[in-house]
């Protein structure tokens, strides 16, 4: 993987992190409730996927 490519990587693994976290319980046929490690899973699929939108579009690389 290049280093370009990691950025982008590192955000659409959070989002899908988040999803996931989130979604979960209405996948399994329950209603929503949020589980400590559910939380868990929310806070770092969150902070991954700022860090890649960050390194993505806010960063500015050298030439």
């Amino acid at each position: 993987m290049s280093m370009k490519q990691i950025p982008y990587a590192l955000l659409v693994l959070g989002i899908a992190a988040v999803l996931v976290a989130i979604l979960i319980d209405p996948i399994r046929g329950h209603a929503i409730y949020l589980a400590t490690s559910q939380i868990i899973v929310l806070v770092i699929g969150a902070v991954v996927a700022l860090i890649g939108a960050y390194l993505a579009f806010v960063r500015k690389s050298a030439p």
